[in-house]
């Protein structure tokens, strides 16, 4: 046994590397191994997202298989900013609701996770006349959801005209350009009068990066279609 242990030692370190700087004569390395298990697993995992992408968003969201992987895509992409449950957090959009910033469609989601997105609000206290202005446009915006604020609502409105531009004289938003909806009661930086009051001081920014350097098309197309399913079905 002792003679068969060493044949095998001497082999083993003639065939591999682990004598010196001698590489072993089939040349192999741990890296090496873990580039042709990747490269094994991409190829079978291609395959999988190239027959995903010859189906629509809408036919991929009710694909139960199709979800569980877009899931798991979402949750090492996504999730960081959104939540595990996609139900995000302050200054990062619920993606279960109805609400969306640039529209819902799978073309729309798509294009929003391949180019990301850059939404941006000036502060609007100086065009609105200071503190009094700015209270006054929060309690006219709170009246749109039913609710009241401590400020004129009235005086509040004539002031809304500048933010129409992008908000829309009905303050139902503009999808176009992301700007929300302010009339449904959905809010992306908090609901209080103090929040909005905050948002129309000193504005708002939100940028969502792109994700077409990190992934391909057939991996953000079955993200799009887990992304859709969570407010379409």
């Amino acid at each position: 046994m002792f003679y068969i242990t060493i044949a095998f030692a001497l082999i083993y370190l003639l065939l591999f590397p682990g004598f010196g700087k001698f590489p072993g004569m089939f040349g192999w390395t741990s890296a090496g191994q873990w580039e042709r298990e990747v490269e094994t697993a991409n190829n079978t995992y291609n395959r999988v997202f190239r027959d995903y992408a010859a189906s629509s968003v809408e036919e991929l969201a009710v694909n139960q298989e199709a979800i569980k992987v877009g899931q798991r895509l979402f949750g090492n992409n996504c999730a960081i900013c959104h939540g595990s449950d996609a139900k995000g957090s302050k200054g990062f959009p619920n993606l279960t609701d109805t609400d969306w910033l640039y529209g819902g469609s799978a073309d729309n989601i798509k294009t929003t996770i391949t180019n990301g997105r850059n939404g941006a609000m000036p502060p609007m206290i100086g065009a609105i006349g200071g503190e009094q202005g700015a209270k006054d446009v929060a309690a006219y915006v709170l009246s749109l959801s039913g609710r009241q604020g401590s400020g004129n609502a009235e005086a509040g409105k004539a002031k809304f005209m500048v933010c129409g531009g992008c908000h829309g004289m009905d303050g139902k938003g503009n999808q176009a350009i992301g700007a929300p909806n302010l009339t449904d009661d959905t809010w992306l930086y908090g609901n209080t009068e103090a929040h909005i009051i905050e948002a129309i001081s000193k504005g708002r920014g939100g940028v969502m990066p792109a994700f077409k350097e990190q992934l391909s098309p057939e991996k953000i197309h079955v993200i799009a279609a887990y992304v859709y399913s969570l407010s379409n079905n």
